[in-house]
């Protein structure tokens, strides 16, 4: 996917197509905007740190994969179950504090492990340059 492409379908998802209010919500000037479309570029690092949930992965391998990442979240209940919640998904897990414990703990895993990959497949992206 052309990085122009891959714009075009954040501006859709986080401003309906409005390309001034999209500039407006990650903090460049409308031109700017316009500039990397044309220029078939962008940066990946405002881009990142601007749009809600989205993944690095899908900015870093050129649009492959899921945009929006999944955001998974663990809740305790009053009544000693773990309510999990994500983008498209949730549901409650019997148990109490430990399981509200082992969730986070896996959840916090995943992030990491994550985190990691993004780092290597960046330095990959250096290493290139």
């Amino acid at each position: 996917m052309q990085k122009s492409d891959m714009l075009e379908s954040l501006i859709n998802y986080y401003a309906d197509g409005n390309k001034a209010k999209f500039s407006a919500q990650i903090g460049v000037k409308p031109q700017t905007v316009s500039a990397w479309i044309s220029r078939n570029t962008f940066d990946a690092e405002t881009l990142y740190a601007k749009c809600a949930n989205i993944s690095a992965d899908w900015l870093l391998n050129r649009g492959e994969g899921e945009m929006i990442k999944m955001n998974n979240s663990a809740t305790a209940n009053g009544d000693g179950s773990v309510a999990v919640s994500g983008n498209n998904n949730s549901h409650v897990v019997a148990g109490g504090e430990t399981t509200l414990l082992q969730e986070r703990i896996k959840y916090l895993e995943d992030i990491l492990k994550e985190k990691e990959r993004l780092i290597r497949v960046y330095e990959k992206m250096m290493e290139r340059k």
